[in-house]
């Protein structure tokens, strides 16, 4: 259900004082829009439980925002400082409130919100970034009662070299096109200084790695967006209010997952920083009309990355604690390895401990008869790696921390009878050690978040070959 304008204007003007008030739920939207604005009252809850510090931050930036996009309703975006101003509304001060609630939670130092600058360029390098690359699509994107086109790009910057956007589209004009998009790449490309700046003064790892990591994926896509006509060109799909193009110019995944591998410090966002630079440098023509803006941003880049790798301390404030990443690695591994151990020990009961309860010692010409204590053990040992293993490929790790401790308790009672009859103890150990095993890695999957189902139109499907 669309929204009428008036309604609108009421619910932004009024929206940081609805989400102070418990049960605030509303019914507008499609699809999972109209799912979160049903469900809201469980972002209030959540809300509500927070810091009365962070609160006040979330409270300020929610108000200033929609009081930015209110205005917006009705103007539109015609010169550079329009595009600017609406970046600020609808991503700057996102980076401002983070940036305020990085302070507050002591982690970071004043530094950080001396100033709002920073923070707000922050904001604008990934609004731009995305309003570039997402032309197309907010373009083909109409309203239906007002037949308004969404359009973000500033007439100021593509008046320059068209009268309608409409004739970039679908690869017509392809020269003009480009030449405007370069344009646009170059006006965004005037942030990354000032990002730099910004990642530089964090402390704290994990909010490096929160910061660092969009804007190296942004400057990655922008590098590809400059003088690629395939950004005007792609497949538009509509469906319930929604526009999108299912053939975007975006960056590939192997890539991305590159990029947040090595992202790991202030020196290592420098080098990826530095990357971009060169390749956008090396398709720079002298015949395109902003390549002097580009080559003045080039350059303010590349001596801010020189100065900051000169810079001790902007490359070892946020170096990570060797033993964090190694206590994540080996809580990763065990994550994939715990599927494997569960089904090579069902295998093993299988094969060997059920059929010495059934009296059949496939392996020796003796046959003896397994006792009651084996025989419970075995079977035991088939229902909980068998119940184990079920819960890791679902995702539902409830009641895994109890079973481990039981199993681990079972074997230990086995480790103390085997020492009373008189075992060999490479029999012994041989028994215990895999089932100690399995149940301290099952401990560790058992702190693990269980997977849930986000909106009725984004289940998460736990891909069971993968988990084995």
């Amino acid at each position: 259900m669309a929204i009428d304008a008036e309604t609108k204007a009421r619910l932004l003007l009024s929206f940081h004082e609805s989400i102070e008030c418990e049960g605030f739920t509303l019914s507008y939207g499609y699809k999972d829009e109209k799912v979160l604005l049903e469900k809201f009252d469980c972002v209030v809850r959540a809300y509500l439980t927070l810091k009365p510090s962070y609160r006040a931050v979330i409270r300020d930036i929610t108000q200033r925002m929609a009081e930015g996009m209110h205005k917006f309703t009705v103007m539109k975006v015609e010169t550079t400082q329009d595009y600017d101003l609406y970046c600020h509304y609808v991503a700057g001060l996102v980076g401002i409130g983070l940036s305020k609630m990085f302070v507050a939670s002591g982690l970071e130092d004043d530094i950080l919100t001396q100033s709002e600058t920073n923070s707000n360029h922050m904001g604008l390098f990934l609004q731009k970034t995305n309003i570039i690359r997402d032309f197309l699509e907010d373009h083909e994107d109409v309203n239906e009662e007002t037949g308004v086109r969404r359009v973000f790009w500033p007439k100021e910057i593509w008046g320059l070299y068209t009268d309608s956007l409409q004739n970039f589209t679908y690869g017509k004009n392809e020269t003009q096109a480009v030449a405007c998009l370069n344009h646009m790449v170059a006006d965004a490309l005037r942030h990354l200084p000032y990002c730099i700046e910004y990642l530089s003064n964090i402390k704290d790892y994990q909010n490096f790695l929160f910061c660092a990591i969009p804007q190296v994926m942004a400057a990655h896509t922008l590098s590809l967006c400059y003088a690629n006509p395939a950004v005007f060109k792609g497949k538009i799909r509509k469906n319930l209010g929604e526009c999108r193009n299912v053939q975007p110019v975006k960056i590939r995944k192997g890539l991305s997952a590159k990029l947040m591998l090595e992202t790991v410090s202030m020196e290592s966002a420098l080098d990826i920083f530095e990357d971009v630079i060169d390749s956008i440098s090396d398709r720079v023509s002298p015949s395109d009309p902003t390549s002097r803006e580009m080559w003045k941003s080039i350059q303010a880049v590349r001596d801010l990355v020189i100065m900051g790798r000169n810079d001790a301390h902007s490359c070892k404030g946020v170096e990570p604690r060797w033993w964090e990443d190694t206590i994540k690695s080996s809580v990763t591994a065990i994550h994939d390895f715990t599927p494997v151990l569960i089904s090579m020990l069902i295998i093993n009961s299988l094969v060997v401990d059920f059929a010495m309860v059934v009296g059949w010692e496939w392996w020796s010409k003796t046959v003896v008869q397994a006792g009651p204590w084996h025989s419970v053990v075995t079977l035991w040992c088939l229902f909980f790696y068998s119940w184990s293993l079920s819960c890791l490929l679902r995702g539902s790790y409830a009641g895994l921390t109890c079973g481990a401790l039981i199993h681990l308790t079972w074997s230990f009672i086995e480790l103390g009878l085997g020492f009373r009859q008189g075992m060999m103890h490479l029999d012994i150990m041989a028994e215990v050690v895999p089932k100690c095993l399995a149940s301290g890695c099952l401990l560790v999957c058992s702190r693990r978040a269980a997977f849930r189902k986000l909106t009725p139109s984004h289940e998460i499907k736990v891909l069971r070959l993968k988990a084995l």
